[in-house]
């Protein structure tokens, strides 16, 4: 099976590409634009994918394709999204898979737990999660104060919290992508939309007028 992957939550955005017996990986760096760098970065894995396997067109070969959806960064959520859905309506087979961004530090940590994610201003993005990656509570955004009762904290970045440290990586993309596969976690490309637990900046000063 032929999978693309696709983070760009954060700051730093990954690609991952399963085809056929290998594997490609690539970070973009945080001084980068999502926007400016995100097509030609995976135009760049594909053509390095076709001078190894002979192939002409790698999109068309592919099976799934997923793409984190949130919590994050609101532009860099979008344009993911955006990017994606241009390349389902390239390869109408394409199945899509739908990742949380708190589910994938979760699923690295492979017990109960609770993952964070900065939000900034005092405030974090919070899941709470079995040990088989099920979702117990739903994600929420705290406030520290708030966060000191929770076990098992997690992030991907220090905070003033005793927290976990997970590193993410395009590698565990992909590895909880497969696992998504495998459990058959499918999303209808209508119903792919980010996940941005609190409202951007133009909805809160629209319910402030």
């Amino acid at each position: 099976m032929n999978v693309l992957c696709i983070n760009t939550a954060f700051n730093e955005a990954f690609i991952a590409l399963k085809y056929q017996t290998k594997k490609f990986y690539k970070k973009i760096n945080s001084n980068a634009k999502h926007s400016e760098n995100l097509l030609k970065e995976i135009e760049n894995i594909f053509e390095k994918v076709k001078s190894e396997k002979n192939s002409n067109s790698i999109l068309k070969n592919l099976d799934v394709i997923s793409i984190v959806i949130g919590p994050g960064s609101f532009t860099g959520l979008r344009i993911g999204i955006a990017t994606v859905k241009a390349l389902l309506c390239v390869n109408k087979n394409l199945k899509c898979i739908a990742i949380n961004s708190l589910e994938l530090i979760g699923f690295e940590y492979n017990k109960n737990s609770t993952p964070i994610i900065n939000a900034l201003s005092g405030y974090y993005f919070v899941g709470n999660y079995n040990c088989e990656n099920k979702l117990i509570e739903n994600p929420q955004m705290l406030t520290e104060i708030d966060l000191l009762n929770y076990k098992n904290k997690i992030s991907i970045e220090k905070l003033n919290l005793k927290s976990k440290i997970i590193r993410l990586t395009a590698k565990n993309l992909l590895k909880y992508t497969e696992y998504k596969i495998k459990n058959n976690s499918f999303t209808n490309e209508n119903e792919l939309k980010p996940l941005y637990i609190r409202p951007s900046q133009a909805e809160a000063n629209l319910n402030a007028n």
